[in-house]
């Protein structure tokens, strides 16, 4: 009997680990009974067919917004969830959408499911894939548009918990060809991880977003939604097949507390930055995930109206800053981030000085309540989880604001050749390169914001080639703002945390020595004392990781 009871067990595990598999065949009555169809807004509501669900009929069906709900539960048991479906999307407005809704979240209500546009699916502690297909080319600099450049409109959103966490342009046509109504393959992955989830999304067998990391988005149980709205304009939305299956064990997480760094810390020209004491406690050798929440608000005067550099350093007891986080502030606009730390976990130890710094430019008034500028708060949370590596060295290699295309002053002279030994033990190593580049017109080619530049970096004999250019601005999800945050910048964009250029060295570990060079292109402002004058911030990181 007990080896029997064993057998069982071993069984039920194995079927755990394996998980869940459905698949849905619209030509099944028994199935489409179950199916919770909804129609919020005109006169047509989804139909039905052998082939799949038509959620909008283009051509008759504008200022439509309708769903179908699936009534499959997803439980929160799992690591890895799978979704596949296959959709025909034509050109038109508004966008579709789809929804891992929570079911803390779920009534009997005929609106529980109902959002105003589905290419924005904002559900509460929900996952939210959104399909835009209209954003109109616009020659305003600063209306609410973004599509200054009138790039194609065919965009896709991740979004965690009612807020839009990021937004790209797909490389891949989805939209259906007018002539032949071609369908096209979506197959979403999402891979839950220490105080976050990674998720990957190929459409057309093209990989369109890779291992993209929502920090703290926790799993839970749920069921799928599909939803399309469309305005004055139509379009068709039809869901062809629908699958999803589940794999693995969810991990363990444990939350090991929260440390500020700074709390309600206000900065105008009079005061751009500051230094403070802050006490991890030990928190963080218990922890091998770091996320730091940013938060951004006005002052008590009022928001700042300009977009600056700012930025949050440690400075460890040798008095060496390190650049934990860069961001730009947004034109008139408070926001919040979340920022994955984990990279300077070794640095959060005992009493560290924190450094900040936001380079407004807001007038000091002679009236507190009057003062305008930016309030920042800013606190880090600790996680421990099954994380494979982990950093135990860290290197500033190039560190500094450098005049760009001075030929009295290259900038390659103050990029000079860094060496170091490999520590022992090593088994990752990689390469942060944070760089934005301010000054403009009457600077040759509007730099350095607005010039794109080219730069080699070579690590012993390879050789690694990236533009400092960021043309998805316009995607920002601090959008819309008052400037002209829809311009392509060198690097950053207003209301933006800014991405490092991030170089994997792993495989040069079994080396003895690392060689870093650091080649940017040969530009030459000739207009050199005319306006202030082009520049590169620029922090880079070696970190070593066991």
């Amino acid at each position: 009997m007990k080896k029997y009871f064993c057998i069982l067990f071993l069984l039920s595990f194995c079927m755990y680990l394996l998980g869940v598999e459905f698949e849905y065949n619209f030509s099944d009555i028994e199935q489409n009974s179950k199916l919770l169809i909804r129609n919020y807004q005109g006169r047509l509501q989804p139909e039905l067919m052998s082939s799949g669900i038509l959620l909008i009929q283009g051509g008759r069906a504008s200022n439509h917004n309708n769903a179908v709900i699936f009534p499959e539960i997803i439980e929160n048991t799992y690591e890895i969830e799978n979704y596949s479906f296959e959709m025909l999307i034509s050109e038109g407005g508004e966008g579709a959408g789809f929804a891992l809704i929570n079911t803390d979240y779920i009534s009997d209500d005929y609106y529980s499911f109902k959002t105003e546009s589905w290419e924005e699916p904002r559900f509460a502690n929900s996952f939210g894939l959104g399909i835009d297909i209209y954003n109109p080319k616009t020659s305003a600099w600063f209306d609410k548009y973004g599509n200054f450049y009138g790039r194609e409109e065919r965009e896709i959103s991740l979004f965690w918990n009612q807020k839009e966490i990021y937004k790209f342009l797909s490389p891949v046509e989805f939209r259906s060809d007018p002539m032949e109504d071609s369908t096209s393959q979506f197959d979403l992955s999402i891979k839950y991880v220490t105080a976050g989830a990674l998720i990957s999304l190929a459409i057309n067998d093209t990989s369109v977003v890779t291992d993209y990391f929502i920090p703290e988005m926790v799993q839970y149980e749920k069921r799928p939604v599909f939803g399309a709205s469309t305005g004055d304009l139509t379009s068709t939305f039809a869901l062809i097949n629908f699958k999803a299956n589940t794999v693995g064990e969810a991990p363990k997480i444990k939350e090991n507390g929260r440390v500020t760094l700074l709390k309600d810390e206000t900065f105008y020209a009079g005061r751009r930055n500051m230094f403070t004491q802050v006490d991890f406690k030990n928190v963080a050798k218990l922890s091998n995930k770091a996320i730091l929440t940013l938060d951004l608000q006005g002052a008590i005067g009022g928001l700042s109206t300009w977009d600056v550099g700012a930025a949050i350093y440690i400075v460890d007891k040798d008095s060496t800053m390190y650049e934990i986080c860069r961001y730009i502030t947004p034109y008139n606009r408070a926001y919040t981030w979340k920022i994955d730390v984990t990279d300077y976990l070794m640095l959060f130890n005992d009493i560290q000085t924190i450094y900040a710094k936001v380079d407004t430019w807001e007038t000091v008034t002679d009236n507190p309540l009057a003062q305008k500028g930016w309030k920042v708060n800013a606190y880090i949370d600790f996680y421990s989880g099954n994380e494979k590596y982990i950093a135990f060295d860290i290197n500033n290699i190039w560190s500094g604001f450098f005049e760009y295309g001075n030929p009295n002053k290259p900038l390659k002279d103050y990029l000079t050749e860094y060496r170091t030994k490999i520590p022992k033990n090593t088994k990752k190593a990689k390469l942060k390169v944070i760089v934005t580049g301010h000054g403009m017109s009457p600077n040759d080619d509007n730099a350095g914001e607005f010039r794109p530049s080219n730069r080699i970096i070579t690590a012993n004999d390879l050789s690694f080639e990236n533009l400092l250019w960021k043309e998805d601005c316009y995607l920002n999800p601090c959008r819309p703002q008052d400037g002209t945050w829809k311009f392509d910048r060198a690097g950053w964009a207003p209301g933006d945390v800014v991405k490092a250029w991030e170089i994997d060295l792993t495989e040069l570990i079994s080396d003895k020595e690392l060689i870093l060079n650091y080649f940017p292109d040969d530009y030459v402002n000739t207009n050199i004392g005319e306006h202030f004058a082009p520049h590169h911030w620029i922090e880079a990181q070696l970190i070593f990781y066991k």
